[in-house]
């Protein structure tokens, strides 16, 4: 069986669940495709890619990015409405494609006081009720396996130890032969579009370069101050993938009549000096085959405009004029409206009741 693991960073410790699992089955093929701080709207960014360049798909996806997408929340980077649209279209993409899916739901360490936290709740709920509602088999939750999680089973934070990790890639192996295809709805609509750098015009100081990690290979587009990259599209945008070097620095994004700067430098490089991440945008502009993507060469003006955040950014140590962007691609979100969401929703429900009313015929 072709088995494919997009996951955070558990899922890329040397010991940890991922790691595991591919040890406790040699017989299957599993290609482990995790990368750390980025939620399931990565995840399903690489879905899209792979459905769009018809690439073999897997017989099974593995997707473990409920704990980054607590974090995620918890920070203001992404709402719930977002969360639900993209975990629904990981389930629509497996359906449509007959992809075996799995949703392993880990979370941070508890605190220790008893406290719950409401992050982890609400996104641990989302994933169960489109589980139930899609005919996923049910989320592999911590307590399924440990029965109540302990700060003891974690390293740190977010991590889980070895021997947790242990028993989570043996619980995993075990369920193997119950995980079912999900049920796709039938819709080809996807509110999700990834604009790939090849499809963005440009001028100035810029130019396409492959990029090869362990983690993400792909086209990039470089960036060099006074460059400027014009992007097609429509939706809002809500993620920008971007590589992250000593020489990563502040950008500008424009559209809608709105401009604003954004700093593609992360703290994550103390672990990987150059890593590869969505960054999320937390002001969501509208583009209309307007989006701006540029590093202008006046770093006053830059340096007056409003910010869009970046998760745990740093200062760029390179001199301004030396800074570069290099971007993967964009996402965008065309949120579906709430007369189509109810809509759905009575769609799958009347599904649902007419498969029990076929079950209960044939049993009858």
């Amino acid at each position: 069986m072709n088995i494919l693991l997009l996951g955070g960073s558990n899922a890329g410790l040397h010991f940890g669940w991922a790691a595991q699992f591919q040890a406790l089955l040699p017989q299957h093929s599993i290609t482990n495709r995790f990368l750390g701080a980025v939620g399931s709207l990565y995840g399903l960014m690489r879905l899209i890619e792979m459905e769009r360049e018809k690439v073999s798909m897997p017989d099974l996806l593995i997707f473990e990015y409920t704990l980054n997408d607590m974090i995620l929340l918890e920070a203001g980077y992404v709402p719930m409405s977002l969360l639900e649209d993209a975990v629904t279209q990981v389930v629509e993409i497996c359906g449509r494609n007959n992809i075996r899916l799995l949703f392993l739901c880990l979370e941070t360490r508890p605190s220790g006081q008893g406290r719950i936290n409401p992050y982890a709740t609400r996104v641990k709920s989302l994933y169960a009720r489109i589980a139930q509602a899609r005919s996923v088999r049910q989320c592999v939750m911590l307590e399924a396996i440990f029965g109540a999680v302990q700060e003891e089973q974690f390293l740190d934070e977010h991590h889980l130890t070895e021997e947790a990790s242990r028993r989570v890639a043996e619980y995993i192996a075990l369920t193997l032969d119950a995980i079912p295809v999900p049920a796709a709805s039938g819709s080809t609509i996807n509110p999700f579009r990834f604009i790939h750098a090849r499809d963005a015009k440009f001028e100035g100081p810029c130019r396409l370069i492959e990029i090869q990690s362990t983690v993400f290979c792909g086209t990039f587009l470089e960036i060099a101050r006074s460059g400027i990259s014009r992007w097609p599209g429509e939706g809002l945008l809500v993620g920008l993938m971007l590589r992250s070097t000593e020489s990563a620095g502040v950008f500008r994004i424009r559209a809608d009549g709105r401009a604003f700067r954004k700093n593609a430098q992360s703290k994550m490089r103390e672990i990987v000096p150059k890593i590869i991440l969505l960054h999320c945008s937390t002001r969501r502009p509208r583009i209309r085959s307007d989006l701006e993507i540029a590093m202008p060469a006046r770093e006053v003006e830059l340096m007056r405009l409003p910010t869009d955040k970046t998760l745990l950014e740093t200062p760029c140590a390179k001199p301004f004029d030396e800074q570069l962007l290099e971007i993967n691609g964009v996402m965008v979100w065309r949120r579906n409206s709430l007369r189509s969401r109810w809509l759905s929703g009575i769609k799958r429900s009347l599904g649902k009741l007419s498969v029990r009313a076929a079950r209960a015929e044939a049993v009858g």
